[in-house]
């Protein structure tokens, strides 16, 4: 995979990339560089950051009670408090920045993602003004088509309710089912002014 040239065509697509070679460096990168200064910080569904060991290093930056302390919106953690999920939803829309990652990226800089109830692609296309996205190379596909067909079918389909159709059939095969899990699908071509977008790619096969 040539990640300079996809460097390169982020850059011109107006992100701010990274390209890092482990997991760990991108815990470093994202905790100590990216994140440095953030107090609030909104957290959408991402195995990535538990595979980086982001989501550990979060929840433990969110029980300080110094200066340090990042308070972080996310369901998983509300519930895990007690307190309701949806407070946690309105919260991360307007935090300093949200974190997760994408479903699918071309090449050429194209953002894919799909979302069950529209809170994290809501999150990243307007919401907080700073997006941090941990991305590994699995989510890089050459082109649309790909980046399509892998989106549906290795990102969805692993998600998806054991109810739902996809996971039955063994792929996608665009149900109507009431436990479908793409029922909202964005696509994002290019930085939308006043917004950062910071994208970690990692050479490593990291979430689904």
């Amino acid at each position: 995979m040539d990640y300079e040239k996809i460097l390169r065509n982020l850059k011109k697509r107006g992100y701010i990339p990274y390209f890092v070679k482990t997991k760990e460096e991108a815990k470093k990168l994202v905790m100590d560089e990216i994140l440095a200064g953030v107090h609030t910080l909104g957290k959408g569904g991402s195995q990535s950051l538990r595979d980086t060991g982001i989501w550990e290093a979060l929840v433990e930056r969110d029980a300080r009670e110094d200066d340090s302390r990042i308070e972080l919106f996310a369901t998983t953690l509300y519930n895990q408090k007690g307190l309701d999920p949806d407070i946690a939803l309105q919260k991360a829309m307007t935090a300093e920045a949200y974190i997760c990652s994408t479903n699918a990226m071309t090449e050429k800089g194209t953002l894919l993602n799909v979302d069950g109830i529209g809170n994290r692609v809501g999150a990243m296309i307007y919401g907080p003004k700073k997006v941090v996205l941990v991305i590994g190379k699995n989510k890089i596909y050459p082109d649309m088509e790909t980046a399509w067909h892998g989106l549906k079918n290795n990102t969805c389909m692993p998600h998806a309710n054991a109810e739902s159709a996809c996971r039955k059939a063994g792929k996608c095969v665009d149900c109507d089912n009431e436990y479908r899990a793409c029922r909202v699908t964005s696509i994002l071509d290019r930085a939308l002014p006043g917004r950062e977008y910071h994208l970690v790619l990692i050479d490593d096969i990291v979430g689904v």
